[in-house]
This record gives C-alpha cells, sequence and structure tokens, in this order.
C-alpha cells in the first residue's frame, strides 16, 4: 500500500476515534473497509477529472492523421518553380555585334536573382509529434478489444465497423447482466437493443461537450410516447449510459497503467553477458 494510503488511513481513523460513539468500533471498521475497498476499485492512480481530461487530449494528439500536412507534389512544384526555363540557362548572354558581324559572349559580373533549380528540404521520416506521442499508441494498442475500440472510436474518429460492433456487444452484455432475472417483454427487449448503440453516441456527444438528447426526442425516436418513455424506458437508458461512462473512465485508467509499465519496462537498462 502506498505511503500517501497509509497516512490518509491514519488521520481519517485518529478522527474517527475522536468523533466515535461507545459501541461504535465495528461500524468505525467497516467505514475504513469500505474507503480501501473503494480506493483500489476506483483505479491505479487517484485521478480527477482534470487528469483525465489531459488523458484525452494527449490521446486525440497520438491518434490524429497528419497525413493532409504535407504537401501535394502539385503544390511543392508550383512553389519551386524554375526562374529560367530556357535550354541552356546557365550559359552565359550573348550579343549580336553589327560592326564585326559576330556573336559577342558578355563578361558581366554576376547578377543577383532566383537559382535557377531550387532545392527544397527533406521531409522528415518520423515527425517530432509522432515521435513523442508513440507510448500512447502502444498502449492503445495493448489494451483489451472492447477498451480499445472504444478509445480509437471515441477519440480518434476511427469509424471502423469492427470497432462499433465490439462495443455495442460488450455493453449489450453488461446491461444484459445488470437485468438479470428480470422478465420483459419482447417488444421493450426489441426496443432496448435499438437504443444501446444511440446511448453510446449520446455518451460520446456528451463526453466532448456537444448536443445530447432529451427526453422527448428519446420518446420519439423509440416510437414510444413521453409518458410510456419516462415510466418504462427512461431507467433502462440511464442504465446504459452510465455503462459506457464507466467504460470510458476505467479504459482510460487502463490506458494510463499499461503505458507506465511499458515505459518502465522499455526503460530499463540490461547489461550485455559476456560468454
Amino acid at each position: 500500500m502506498k505511503p500517501e494510503l497509509i497516512e490518509i488511513l491514519r488521520m481519517r481513523w485518529q478522527r474517527l476515534r475522536i468523533y466515535r460513539r461507545p459501541g461504535s468500533v465495528l461500524v468505525d471498521y467497516r467505514i475504513l473497509r469500505n474507503f480501501v475497498r473503494i480506493y483500489q476499485f476506483t483505479g491505479f492512480y487517484s485521478m480527477n477529472t482534470q487528469y483525465l481530461q489531459y488523458v484525452r487530449e494527449q490521446l486525440m494528439v497520438a491518434t490524429a492523421d497528419l497525413s493532409g500536412e504535407t504537401k501535394g507534389q502539385l503544390l511543392a512544384w508550383l512553389e519551386n518553380a524554375q526562374f529560367d526555363t530556357k535550354n541552356y540557362p546557365r550559359k552565359k548572354q550573348r550579343i549580336w555585334d553589327e560592326e564585326t558581324e559576330s556573336w559577342i559572349t558578355l563578361n558581366n559580373p554576376p547578377i543577383p536573382g532566383k537559382q535557377s533549380l531550387a532545392k527544397g528540404s527533406a521531409i522528415p521520416l518520423v515527425k517530432p509529434v509522432e515521435y513523442s506521442t508513440a507510448s500512447w499508441r502502444r498502449a492503445v494498442l495493448s489494451l483489451d478489444e472492447h477498451y480499445k475500440a472504444w478509445l480509437l472510436w471515441n477519440y480518434s474518429e476511427n469509424t471502423c465497423w469492427e470497432h462499433q460492433v465490439e462495443i455495442t456487444r460488450w455493453a449489450w452484455c453488461e446491461f444484459r447482466q445488470q437485468l438479470a432475472g428480470r422478465k420483459m417483454a419482447g417488444k421493450t427487449v426489441e426496443r432496448l437493443k435499438k437504443l444501446i448503440w444511440l446511448a453510446a453516441q449520446d455518451v460520446r456527444e456528451g463526453l466532448a461537450g456537444r448536443y445530447v438528447y432529451q427526453q422527448q426526442e428519446l420518446a420519439s425516436l423509440c416510437g414510444v410516447k413521453p409518458d410510456n418513455w419516462s415510466h418504462n424506458y427512461a431507467d433502462y437508458w440511464r442504465a446504459m449510459s452510465n455503462i459506457f461512462k464507466r467504460l470510458d473512465t476505467e479504459s482510460l485508467l487502463c490506458l494510463v497503467k499499461t503505458r507506465s509499465q511499458q515505459k518502465a519496462t522499455f526503460s530499463q537498462q540490461g547489461i550485455a553477458k559476456v560468454n
């Protein structure tokens, strides 16, 4: 256990001992036990909302498509066009002398001007931003399938069909586990199947700070009246949204943990053994 957590537990225990009532030792122990469980469950690091947003921004930069930054071939030719397009652009100029009736070569001093054959700079094979964010991409590709599919679909604008299928299948399995033992009509189940992917899109828009669906719009999309939606489908919708929000938090936590483990592994310096 980390020293910071031990200090927090010690201070919390002292405060509970001061304000506890006789016969409440068991209650104090349960409070501490639940506190430790919550700490161990919420993540591998004590992350707050700002740090999760930082991870999201780093992931978006790492998975961004930077292929459009380079210039096309036609634009490069236009910017680096030749100044002189004659057959012999570097040959000295000659003029016709009427007195001698011959061509005379002019030995004039060099005149400043553009170079006839433009020289461009070479494009680096790996850009600095791509090199600095390689650890994030390596960590994303090492995650479980549903974590990887969610991060790539949500933050890298990767609309791959396989990712959407993986996200929907995993979320529906989680939703069915929450409804284990509850009886529902077949028509209700079919409507909920249509709502599971809509909930993923709605959570994605909400995390980005964009527009989310309202209750009347959801009732219209589901094909039921607003009263029927409020009584029979609103709780299911909130459960689906919470599943995807939990998926987002857990995927970011696993991403940070995997990246830290990989960096620690790759940074170990080994000494070659001599036979």
